[in-house]
């Protein structure tokens, strides 16, 4: 799988996550893979009051993506601009 494919699927899961009303996106070019792992920074629009929602939120698609596509990936949280 390739790095396009990869930033697409995780695109089309992070629409539907909104913890505490934040959008997410992946952050720039930054993604990079080793040891087969994809490693992609994630920052949310704006900083969710409870944070924990936002790292529950990155570890659900992380598993999804993992049982689902069996794509390892590591959702590195960012902090917002």
């Amino acid at each position: 799988m390739d790095k396009e494919e990869v930033v697409k699927l995780i695109r089309d899961r992070l629409g539907s996550y909104h913890p505490g009303g934040a959008t997410l996106e992946i952050t720039g070019n930054a993604i990079e893979q080793d040891n087969g792992y994809w490693y992609v920074p994630i920052r949310p629009s704006i900083q969710p009051t409870r944070t924990f929602e936002y790292y529950d939120a990155l570890a659900e698609i992380e598993t999804d993506l993992s049982l689902n596509e069996h794509l390892k990936v590591l959702l590195l949280p960012t902090l917002p601009d």
